[in-house]
């Protein structure tokens, strides 16, 4: 089996920290006018887990084509690569029943405006239900 590098080179490094920075920018002048954002956790609801030792060669199948698993992870990405707090709420279940959840993101360093606001919605819409057994 061969094994993949996630190493980089200091400058690819300095590169990505730049973006990082330009993105961390533009949400502080979102955070200006919003108080937080709602966004999805992940592209698809809840899916069989693929096990496969290689994380890169895991695959998840949407409407017959396969995508790699960690695409998953691109909703994820949006608070987590800014270094933004986030929150995750159930929302529903789709129409397969499956639970589907939203992020709740706020500005940084302010961990409290995501979570207060996921206690009021909690309180609004419910938390959790788990699905009944049958």
């Amino acid at each position: 089996m061969r094994r993949r590098s996630l190493v980089s080179t200091h400058r690819d490094w300095i590169t990505a920290n730049t973006r990082r920075e330009l993105h961390r920018h533009a949400w502080r002048r979102l955070f200006t006018e919003f108080d937080a954002v709602l966004c999805p956790i992940s592209p698809t609801p809840a899916f069989p887990h693929d096990h496969d030792p290689d994380l890169l060669a895991r695959r998840i199948d949407i409407d017959g084509v396969e995508f790699p698993y960690l695409d998953q992870l691109v909703w994820a990405g949006v608070a987590t690569m800014p270094g933004l707090p986030a929150t995750a709420i159930p929302a529903g279940r789709s129409p397969d029943g499956l639970p589907v959840g939203v992020q709740l993101i706020g500005p940084m360093f302010e961990d409290r405006t995501p979570l207060k606001l996921a206690e009021l919605l909690e309180q609004t819409i419910g938390g959790f239900t788990p699905p009944p057994r049958g």
